[in-house]
């Protein structure tokens, strides 16, 4: 009965201060708990999803699940950053459309160690998120060629890309993004054994039809990639890292 008398107190309160006070201050499976108590809770919560900038769920990765996920993003029209590394149980393509229909302003997502994420998924988010900056891919092994592709095509505002340990990264994907993506400035694909110095000659052959903005570039374990091509990503001002 206390508990109750508890719960119905907490609800007197203005909503402002329950949405913007006192919910954020519970972790992310506690206000999955209380979204179930009552529809007021209910509606609370939802309203809180709808004010979030900010999603990490890497805390909880494996314990989030496709059904959670797809309530959060649904009601998450104004999210700003999307975290949701190793959540690989819960990143499946119909998670995945909801995000790209439902949260157009993202500006970073990172889906690293997400092995269900697809192609189609990310190249639909590159084409709805027309803000995006930064994508970390690390690990998502079934991402290749055609979603690098994608991403040059659709993601005119994209700095930087994480696809290390992708293996089915190669040449032809690099050197897309090399001649699509005018605005990336931060490019990692270590350990992306299939990537040679065919695919990074473009970031340094610039002409005034394509000027490459990249900055910052990580090659470790790209073993098809030489001392000669290295030299010369350097003297284009290139900060080249092969070796963490």
């Amino acid at each position: 009965m206390d508990e109750i008398k508890g719960r119905c107190n907490i609800l007197t309160l203005p909503e402002e201060i329950i949405i913007y006070h006192i919910i954020p201050l519970l972790q992310m499976p506690d206000i999955c708990a209380v979204r179930g108590v009552c529809k007021e809770w209910f509606d609370l919560v939802n309203i809180h999803f709808a004010q979030l900038k900010v999603l990490d769920l890497t805390p909880w990765d494996f314990l989030v699940t496709p059904e959670f996920l797809q309530c959060v993003l649904s009601h998450a029209s104004g999210l700003r950053e999307l975290r949701l590394d190793r959540c690989w149980k819960a990143v499946i393509r119909e998670t995945m459309d909801v995000a790209a229909e439902t949260c157009r302003e993202v500006r970073y997502a990172s889906f690293s160690k997400c092995g269900g994420l697809k192609e189609e998924s990310v190249i639909k988010m590159a084409e709805s998120w027309q803000h995006l900056e930064e994508l970390d891919l690390s690990s998502c092994y079934q991402i290749m060629d055609r979603t690098l592709c994608g991403l040059a095509d659709n993601a005119c505002s994209l700095k930087e890309l994480c696809v290390g340990s992708v293996y089915g990264v190669t040449d032809v994907g690099v050197s897309h993004l090399a001649y699509k993506c005018p605005t990336l400035e931060l490019l990692d694909v270590s350990y992306c054994h299939r990537v040679s110095n065919a695919g990074l000659q473009p970031f340094v052959t610039q002409t005034k039809e394509k000027e490459t903005s990249l900055k910052h570039l990580r090659i470790k374990n790209c073993h098809k990639v030489n001392d000669v091509m290295i030299g010369k990503l350097l003297s284009s001002g290139i900060q080249v890292n092969n070796m963490f």
